[in-house]
């Protein structure tokens, strides 16, 4: 016996170091598998924390407990990067017991500690939750698998705090569960068993096609459904559903041996009490609602029965019933009493459409105010209403019945309302209408918002025969009070089908009280507004933009306007405006505001301003006398700042685009304008804004030392490729501030970087403008003379090259005075005509281009004495003449100068006579020019007629291709015909044979052989 203890006692001490010593022995074994089955079935990102990876025997003993922690599932595409599951633990209990004895592994729990799920449904029924990888081995084989099944007879799951949203586009709905907790078990190997749930949300938000059914409510729900899988049958047995206080319970069953749904299913409250019904109603249910007094009981219930499918719906009916109901909330001194609620909702034959609404009967008494209605609706396409409501409300009282937190009301409304006929909107049909309302000594004032006072009105509408054109809508002596700001209007509004209107308006509006009571985000408001405005009009007749119809007339004035926003942070204010109107125009008197750092004052006339807002793409025309101390055109021309030291910032400006709906003139005067990194001074002019082009005539103004005068235009009709055209009149402008300041300057015209002195220019420039506001320089015409009165050029690497292969003394100051340069822009190329400077002491003529790569192409021809240039380039010019003696009268040297302004390439080109001065040197250098310009000529003209000749070649290519394809289809079709032909014939001739026979078969039979 002792020894059979020994052999019990170290059986179990094996047992037990074997439940501690085995989970970590075969735990890495066991995540190997783990993430092999997640990778070949489940098409998602999976993650969790290996370190949070346990494999357990004692935690469920005799179970093996498999954890994982910070689990996760993240969607592919089209979900990629979307969160479909994440649990802060997850737990999966398989039985030992089932693998050691029974060879079949059995699920006994499953525990989801703190899950998010995100479910989401596209329109396309794409669904996020389908990860699972489908399997590629389509084959049947017949084995048994009895032996590798895993058995889903789960002992126990829990969900424990859960998160739930649930999106499903193609219904469409959301729904949003909060704090769910959920537990149920069920033995899904037998085929007929109980399914046992209980689940408690907190917070549960349900939205159909738009429609919010249940917000923020409680919910549990204890249920057991009796689940016979043969047959697809699931009966409710003992269960109950709680929505907030209002619990129901479920009899019948729900059917689904097909395509079909069988149900036939009747539901009752369980709780009679009117309390439970209150719950169900926004903002009563709250903190306090145990304390709050009810009386009274209700008869709620309803049934389901029929078959569901695409193409049919069960029939269904809800009932609603209390009688002598009250409630009082606790510290508050009146009840409302006297509740009566009788409702019906029919639907006799599954058909959605005949759906029958009939409340018969609503009564309550909001203290010593009675309301009182009934509600007949019939059909839910074209509409059957018969309906009443009479109601006189003291608004003081019902703060006395009901806690509206920091809400004060005062006043005496009353409603009278009666409807009877058919709503149809095929044919335009209302019922007949007779309501009326007013109010006395209205007065509301929420806190920190400011009040409404002295509201007051009486409205009434009138359909005596169910026609739209026969409405009448009628508000008289409206009145109001915004915080001492007093408003009047009166409205009357007829013909539904056709909207007429008569509107007169007269007060004060401050926007800063406006915005208090109705908040709008990332938006500032204030000034005070104050208008008196009549107006008269049909709705055909704006829809037909027939303006001058409206009869709208009045006037406005405006003060301390401000307005900013998210998208508009510079601001705009307005200090003061007075304008008058009628239908054809604003009259704007007077306008003194400012657009963020741009300030402006304005006078003149819009016109088609209704045009202009109320359909989209009408013009809005309009000629204004604009005057400015400060434009800061930069402010608007801004899409980022982009820091690059502490005291400057780089402006990326972008294409701004001209409204194509203006046609404004502004006579224009500026004292000063920013813009990019010039500053235009005592600007004057005419600016017309018309088609998305703005236009610029006789524009003057002063900068970088000089005057500017102006015309031409800025054009974004085509806002990807926008362009400029400018007629420039430019006097005396610094030479060195034009570089710095034009980047057109510095591409075209890099020589002025080293140049000092003024100039003046007549030079028209068009081209386009990149994203940048830039011009693109490749796409760059215009010509012009450029005047320099006295200028010099130092330190130029031109220069340098020169001296370093003529080795002339002195020329290091490169002087032009009284100079005229005409020049020519194509293709953002520049071309000169021959101008004079003096390099050094010698008299030079330049001409010819350079281009926005930086490349030059200059001719220079130098006036100077032959023995001042070195012995190469003396014993160069004895060659160019012909002699080894060496020439010592004046020559001009022809300098060919190519390569670029950073590395110029210098060359001597040959030489000529000298003697004839200034003159001769420019007619030979013209004479030069002329020769190269002749030579463009001819190779332009050259390469013309070969890019005819190709073009004729190709031609005549294509001509005897498409000969010789109509010679080979009517061959082929020649070829076909005689093929037909023999065809016809042999088959002709065929038939005859066969005709000869038959005819001899029938002479044989007429005349037989004797």
């Amino acid at each position: 016996m002792k020894k059979l203890f020994i052999v019990l006692g170290g059986f179990f001490l094996l047992l037990l170091a074997a439940v501690f010593i085995l989970p970590i022995i075969f735990k890495d074994d066991i995540r190997k598998i783990v993430d092999q089955a997640i990778a070949e079935n489940v098409n998602a990102e999976v993650y969790y924390a290996p370190e949070q990876f346990k494999l357990s025997l004692i935690k469920n003993f005799p179970n093996a407990t498999v954890s994982l922690g910070d689990f996760g599932v993240v969607n592919r595409a089209p979900f990629a990067g979307d969160t479909l599951l994440a649990v802060d633990e997850f737990n999966i209990s398989v039985d030992i017991m089932s693998i050691v004895f029974g060879g079949q592994p059995r699920i006994s729990g499953i525990v989801l500690n703190q899950p998010n799920i995100h479910v989401q449904v596209l329109e396309n029924g794409v669904a996020n939750y389908d990860i699972a990888i489908a399997s590629e081995d389509t084959t049947v084989v017949e084995e048994d698998t009895s032996s590798k099944e895993v058995s889903f007879t789960v002992d126990h799951w829990e969900i424990n705090e859960a998160n739930v949203v649930y999106e499903d586009l193609t219904m469409p709905m959301y729904m949003a569960i909060e704090g769910m907790n959920h537990e149920g078990s069920g033995d899904f190997t037998l085929d007929v068993f109980d399914l046992e749930t209980l689940t408690e949300v907190k917070s549960l938000t349900v939205n159909y096609d738009g429609v919010e059914y249940l917000s923020n409510k409680k919910l549990m729900a204890d249920m057991t459904l009796n689940m016979n899988l043969p047959e697809g049958r699931y009966t409710f047995k003992e269960n109950s559903v709680a929505v907030n206080d209002f619990t129901l319970g479920f009899d019948g069953f729900v059917a689904m041996p097909g395509d079909d749904i069988d149900m036939d299913i009747t539901f009752a409250a369980q709780d009679n009490t009117f309390k439970s019904l209150l719950s169900l109603v926004p903002g009563v249910y709250m903190e306090g609602f145990e304390q709050v007094k009810t009386e009274g009981e209700l008869d709620f219930n309803g049934f389901v029965k029929g078959i569901f499918n695409e193409e049919s719906m069960p029939t269904f009916q809800v009932k609603l019933l209390t009688q002598d109901a009250m409630f009082q909330y606790p510290d508050l001194p009146t009840a409302v009493t006297d509740i009566d609620v009788d409702l019906l909702i029919d639907n006799a034959d599954g058909n959605l459409d005949n759906t029958v609404v009939n409340l018969k009967s609503f009564h309550a008494d909001l203290g010593s105010n009675p309301l009182d209605a009934r509600f007949l609706l019939k059909g839910l396409a074209s509409y059957t209403i018969d309906t009443e409501v009479s109601a006189k409300l003291n608004l003081s009282e019902l703060n006395q019945m009901f806690p509206i937190d920091s809400l004060e009301m005062r006043g005496i409304y009353n409603v009278n309302l009666v409807a009877n006929g058919t709503y149809d909107s095929v044919s335009n049909q209302i019922p007949q209408i007779d309501m009326a309302m007013s109010m006395q000594d209205g007065y509301i004032k929420q806190a920190e918002y400011p009040p409404l006072e002295n509201i007051s009105f009486t409205s009434t509408v009138k359909n005596e025969s169910g026609q739209l054109a026969q409405t009448d809508v009628q508000v008289n002596d409206f009145d109001m009070t915004l915080a001492g700001e007093p408003f009047q209007a009166n409205l009357f509004l007829t013909n539904l089908d056709d909207y007429t209107w008569d509107l007169t308006a007269n007060g004060t509006v401050d926007l800063t009280k406006v915005t208090q009571l109705y908040p709008m985000d990332g938006m500032n408001l204030a000034g005070i507004i104050t208008a008196n405005v009549q107006s008269k009009g049909k709705l055909s007749d704006v829809e037909a933009e027939r303006y001058a119809q409206l009869k709208t007339s009045g006037s406005a004035t405006i003060k301390n306007f401000n307005y900013t926003a998210k998208d508009f942070p510079q601001g705009f204010t307005i200090a003061n405006a007075e304008a008058t109107f009628n239908p054809e125009r604003v009259t704007l008197a007077s306008f003194e505001g400012a657009a963020g750092r741009s300030d402006m004052r304005m006078n003149g006339y819009l016109a088609n301003y209704l045009g202009y807002a109320l359909t989209e793409g009408e013009v809005l025309r309009g000629q204004l006398d604009f005057k400015s101390g400060k434009l800061d055109l930069n402010e608007w021309m801004t899409d980022e700042e982009v820091e690059v030291s502490e005291d400057t910032t780089e402006v990326a400006m972008e294409v701004v685009e001209v409204p194509k709906n203006l046609d404004l003139v502004l006579n224009s005067s500026v004292a000063e304008v920013l813009y990019d990194n010039m500053t235009l001074q005592s600007l004057d002019g005419k600016i017309t804004v018309r088609d998305g082009v703005v236009r610029m005539n006789n524009l003057n103004f002063n900068s970088l030392g000089g005057q500017f005068a102006m015309n031409g235009s800025y054009n974004t009709q085509d806002i990807a490729r926008p362009s400029f055209d400018f007629d420039l009149n430019i006097q005396n402008v610094a030479i060195s501030r034009a570089y710095t300041t034009f980047n057109t300057i510095q591409t075209l015209a890099p020589v002025a970087e080293k140049m000092d002195g003024d100039f003046s220019t007549r030079f028209k420039i068009g081209g386009l403008l990149g994203s940048d506001m830039s011009p693109l320089m490749n796409t760059l015409d215009g010509k012009g003379i450029i005047q320099i009165a006295d200028a010099a050029v130092k330190d130029s690497k031109l220069i340098g090259a020169i001296t370093t292969i003529t080795k002339l003394s002195n020329t290091d100051n490169v002087s032009l005075k009284d100079v005229d340069i005409r020049a020519e822009v194509r293709s953002g190329r520049v071309y000169v005509e021959p101008f004079d400077v003096n390099i050094g002491n010698f008299k030079t003529v330049i001409a010819g281009s350079n281009g926005i790569d930086g490349s030059i192409d200059y001719l220079m021809k130098m006036n100077v004495p032959a023995g001042t240039v070195g012995t190469a380039v003396n014993s160069a010019i004895a060659k160019f003449a012909g002699s080894d003696e060496t020439i010592s009268s004046n020559i001009i040297l022809n300098l060919k100068v190519t390569g670029n302004y950073e590395d110029p390439k210098v060359r001597l080109a040959g030489t000529e006579a000298g003697g004839g001065g200034k003159s001769s040197v420019q007619a030979a250098a013209k004479a030069k020019v002329e020769e190269q310009a002749q030579e463009l000529k001819e190779e332009i003209a050259q390469q013309k007629k070969e890019a005819e000749d190709e073009v004729r070649r190709k031609a005549e290519q294509a001509k005897k291709e498409a000969e010789e394809a109509r010679r080979r289809a009517e061959q082929k079709a020649k070829e076909e015909a005689e093929r037909a032909k023999q065809k016809a014939e042999e088959e002709a001739k065929k038939a005859t044979e066969e005709v000869k026979e038959e005819a001899k078969k029938k002479l044989k039979k007429l005349f037989p052989p004797r």
